[in-house]
């Protein structure tokens, strides 16, 4: 199952929190904001919040009890960069400077839906203030 039917399936059962769902991947890292292993997650926009919704590894059924969220108000910027011709980065940063990078694919057939929903992810941050940073 590609990207576009995994969310599809959970959007028409009504499991989706939030609004411009998309596939990404978190890896462990310093930031202090996910600090557990490499796993996929949906992510999704609240009122107020981001949500990350956990998959599970091989069959991609939601996992509720590793679910999070990230408050919007502590988001205060974000770096956009390139890993590789079909991978990027996206970085949120606090005011605490903790931070968390965003993994997702680009230029793939399922991946279009993904880049339009963080582009307006970030349109909408941008909306309140979020600024984003050149490194």
């Amino acid at each position: 199952m590609n990207r576009k039917e995994l969310v599809m399936q959970y959007r028409v059962t009504r499991q989706l929190k939030g609004h411009r769902p998309t596939v990404i991947y978190l890896k462990k890292n310093i930031g202090k904001i996910y600090e557990e292993g490499t796993a996929d997650f949906i992510m999704s926009l609240g009122k107020e919040e981001l949500f990350f919704q956990r998959l599970s590894t091989f069959k991609k059924r939601l996992l509720p009890q590793k679910d999070f969220e990230l408050s919007l108000a502590r988001i205060k910027s974000y770096h956009l960069r390139d890993i590789n011709p079909f991978t990027k980065c996206l970085t949120f940063y606090t005011a605490e400077s903790f931070f968390i990078e965003i993994y997702y694919y680009v230029k793939l057939a399922d991946g279009i839906e993904t880049e339009v929903n963080i582009d307006r992810i970030l349109k909408t941050l941008e909306e309140q203030g979020v600024k984003e940073i050149q490194l």
